[in-house]
C-alpha cells in the first residue's frame, strides 16, 4: 500500500489461522510453567518432602488408563477415547522425573486416531499437591486420511494426593500428528487408585 504523503507503508503484521490458537495457548502455558518448575526445582535450598503423599505417589512404577475428551481445534464435534500410560518415577530432589510411554486411541467424527510414544513427565510435589508437565513424541495414525506422521504431545495437570494410593486431578494436553489435520486439545480427569 502507498500513502501519498509518506510513501509505501509496510504490510500489516501477518495473522495466522485460528486452528493454531490452541497450540499457541498450550505453548504459552508450557513456556510459563517450565521456568516456574525449573526455578523452584533447582533453587539452592529446595528439598522435597519425601514423606509426603504426593512425592511417594509419584515415585516407582505406575500404570494408568483413563477416558479422554477431545475438543478439535477446527470447532468440529467433540470426540473421546482412552489413554494408557506407563511410567517410572525417580525422585531427583525436589522433583520427580518419570520416563515412560503412552498409547492412545480416539474416535473423532467417526474416524480412528491412534498413537504410541515415549514420554517424560516432571512432577513438583508440594504437600499433597503435585503439578506436572508432560511431553512425548512418537508415531501416529489417522484413519480418515489413511496416513501417519509424527505424533507430538505436550501439556500438564494437577493431582491432589489423599495418601500414597489415592489421588484425584485433571490433565490437559495439546496433541497433533504431523502431515495430517489432527490437532486437538484433550482434557481428562485423573484418578489414582494404588495397590
Amino acid at each position: 500500500m502507498a500513502d501519498a504523503l509518506h510513501g509505501p507503508r509496510p504490510d500489516p503484521m501477518p495473522t495466522y489461522p485460528t486452528r493454531f490458537a490452541p497450540m499457541r495457548s498450550t505453548l504459552r502455558t508450557l513456556a510459563f510453567l517450565a521456568p516456574l518448575l525449573a526455578g523452584v526445582a533447582f533453587a539452592p535450598n529446595a528439598r522435597a518432602d519425601e514423606d509426603s503423599a504426593a512425592f511417594q505417589a509419584n515415585t516407582g512404577l505406575h500404570f494408568g488408563i483413563g477416558p479422554v475428551f477431545l475438543f478439535p481445534s477446527d470447532g468440529g464435534p467433540m470426540g473421546g477415547g482412552l489413554d494408557a500410560d506407563l511410567r517410572y518415577g525417580i525422585g531427583l530432589d525436589p522433583v520427580v522425573v518419570a520416563p515412560g510411554a503412552r498409547a492412545a486411541g480416539y474416535v473423532l467424527s467417526g474416524h480412528f486416531i491412534g498413537f504410541a510414544m515415549p514420554t517424560l513427565r516432571v512432577t513438583l510435589p508440594v504437600g499433597p499437591l503435585a503439578p506436572f508437565v508432560v511431553g512425548g513424541v512418537g508415531p501416529g495414525y489417522v484413519s480418515d486420511e489413511k496416513k501417519g506422521g509424527v505424533a507430538l504431545m505436550g501439556g500438564g495437570g494437577l493431582m491432589l494426593h489423599l495418601g500414597r494410593f489415592f489421588g484425584i486431578g485433571a490433565e490437559a494436553t495439546y496433541q497433533t500428528i504431523t502431515g495430517t489435520d489432527f490437532k486437538t486439545l484433550t482434557v481428562g480427569p485423573s484418578l489414582l487408585i494404588g495397590f
